[in-house]
């Protein structure tokens, strides 16, 4: 695949992110930042609340397909980040306090203690979260949409 400088890339995630909302008709604009490895596609508009909706799964699927897309034509295989009403930032503080909670339950009862499946990034929340948390530790099970963190005693 040919490699595509970032001028070149944006220019390419905007006509695919133009035919893609186009297509579902929704009701969303989109803004390209590029930063270094990462490009955010910020999105907004009279559908945000769907985007965000179901614990963001159709921001995550926008993600997956640009990454999926864009990646390996990216110089230097940049990562897109899909943000949309703030809601990564205030998801991120929900789930390390979801976390913090967690770890207390299974420091309590000494069982492990699965969690609901979740997006990688959203995992990798949870792992950051409970590394440094003396008396547990963090695995992820699971394949797929499946995949989900297991709070666990540390051993």
């Amino acid at each position: 695949m040919m490699d595509l400088d970032k001028e070149e890339l944006t220019k390419e995630v905007g006509h695919f992110l133009e035919g893609l909302l186009k297509g579902t008709g929704l009701d969303l604009e989109f803004r390209c930042q590029p930063d270094g490895q990462v490009i955010t596609v910020w999105l907004s508009g009279d559908d945000s609340p769907m985007v965000v909706s179901n614990n963001g799964r159709l921001l995550y699927a926008i993600n997956h397909l640009l990454n999926r897309a864009f990646y390996e034509k990216s110089p230097h295989q940049c990562n897109f980040v899909v943000e949309c009403n703030e809601y990564r930032a205030t998801r991120a503080v929900e789930l390390e306090e979801l976390a913090r909670t967690a770890a207390e339950k299974v420091k309590g009862s000494g069982d492990l203690l699965p969690m609901d499946p979740m997006p990688a990034s959203e995992r990798r929340v949870i792992h950051l979260a409970l590394a440094q948390e003396p008396g547990v530790r963090t695995e992820s099970e699971g394949a797929g949409i499946q995949r989900r963190v297991v709070i666990l005693p540390a051993s």
